[in-house]
């Protein structure tokens, strides 16, 4: 099953591209799709406040994100293509489970469950796509990110429609256990096929050179660069949660249109992050990343000065900058360390920036509820909250000095003219 190949200019490496990217959505949909559903499970549960449902889905993360660098260790050693396609299925298993039950326990249980099989995709998906397409990594990483977009606009979209839309009788399911169910469904069968489809490249075996070790000076950067652009992915992750909760609380939308702007502003991205690597290539890829993330961080701290109306305009433009800035910091950094450490990089990365960005859910949850009853229901009340995640993009943009010090970058890198379109982009070793 899913043998590596050498990469060719067959079709094999599109392929496995188009199907990382698929998994990338399936991905991100798992992890934001409980966000428009927060005050029915609140209600059909029991409990006393959203941070109770906040806290499931920043259960997932941590346990996402703890384990990445274990998954970088195993993406740099052993089939990346079997890593990707168990993941997605362990994933969507658990998250199908929740479909299931009511009890508030078991749902923890099975968030950790779900982000321990979902922290093999980015090592190992990042490491996939540019080993794949070695002449052009930062674009692969570019196509790769459109997953992203396309999960986190389909994640809270579908879970908002379908909670409100869904009519099939099974085992007396909630309204909200609907949209777990089928999208877990679903999920099992692309990882299915990913396994069928997919191949990774083939890599060195025998020799001394075949797993390098990070070294101690790249490991302490990276940590350092995770302690900076950190901030950049507590505020991606926080503004998921609270801007849900201020559509649910500020200005009382049900599931359905909460679902749809939370999953609209995301969309944008499924465009812009392969147009941001593109037009960055070369010197210009640093600059334009911590120009990306100061604009970001403007932006959102204006929201609750706007109307209903302005909200969605308002977050597609924050996620046009938030967003698009993953794409250009990883290409930035993965053309900057070699091939064989980069399931390592990433999962170290994501060891430390993402076990800080996976408290933003809780956080957010704890301080809406903090805001007592009458404040809740007043949208200028979430200005110091829109502030902090403004102020945490602006200090994520002191994060490109540390990604020049990863080392240089490779001549295609360097040159913006090498940087190949997504038209014809072809793979190569």
């Amino acid at each position: 099953m899913s043998e590596p190949e050498p990469a060719d200019p067959s079709s094999r490496s599109k392929t496995t591209l188009f199907l990382s990217t698929l998994l990338h959505a399936f991905t991100h949909a798992y992890a934001t799709m409980l966000v428009p559903l927060y005050l029915l499970m609140v209600h059909d549960l029991n409990l006393d406040g959203v941070q109770a449902i906040s806290l499931i889905v920043t259960v997932y993360s941590l346990v996402y994100c703890l384990g990445s660098y274990g998954a970088g260790v195993l993406a740099d050693r052993v089939n990346r293509t079997v890593l990707l396609g168990t993941g997605l299925v362990g994933n969507a298993i658990a998250i199908t489970l929740m479909g299931f039950t009511r009890n508030y326990e078991l749902l923890l249980a099975l968030g950790v469950v779900a982000g321990l099989f979902g922290t093999l995709f980015h090592p190992s998906a990042n490491a996939l796509v540019t080993a794949h397409f070695p002449r052009s990594p930062g674009m692969a990483i570019g196509l790769l990110g459109c997953g992203a977009g396309l999960g986190f606009f389909a994640g809270p979209q579908y879970a908002g429609w379908r909670a409100e839309a869904a009519r099939w009788e099974w085992m007396n399911l909630a309204n909200w256990q609907r949209p777990l169910v089928e999208l877990g469904f679903a999920g099992i069968v692309v990882g299915l096929l990913f396994l069928l489809l997919a191949k990774d490249v083939r890599r060195p075996r025998g020799d001394d050179e075949e797993h390098p070790p990070m070294g101690p000076t790249l490991r302490k950067r990276v940590i350092a660069l995770a302690l900076v652009l950190g901030c950049r992915d507590f505020a991606g992750v926080a503004s998921l949660s609270l801007v849900g909760i201020y559509l649910l609380r500020a200005h009382g939308l049900d599931a359905k249109r909460t679902g749809f702007i939370v999953g609209a502003m995301m969309l944008v991205s499924v465009v812009i992050n392969p147009l941001f690597v593109y037009f960055s290539g070369g010197r210009k890829r640093l600059p334009t990343l911590s120009t990306m993330l100061v604009i970001g961080g403007l932006i959102v701290v204006t929201l609750p000065l706007w109307p209903l109306s302005g909200v969605l305009p308002v977050m597609c433009v924050f996620q046009t900058f938030q967003l698009g800035s993953y794409a250009v910091s990883d290409a930035a950094t993965l053309e900057r360390v070699p091939a064989d450490v980069r399931g390592r990089v990433v999962g170290l990365f994501l060891l430390f920036a993402g076990t800080f960005a996976s408290t933003g859910p809780y956080v957010m949850g704890a301080w809406s509820d903090a805001l007592g009853e009458l404040r809740m229901h007043e949208p200028l009340a979430y200005l110091p909250l829109f502030g902090t995640l403004g102020a945490m993009m602006i200090i994520a943009a002191f994060s490109t000095p540390l990604i020049a010090k990863l080392g240089a970058a490779d001549d295609a890198a360097i040159n913006p003219m090498s940087e190949i379109s997504p038209a014809t982009m072809e793979p190569t070793v």
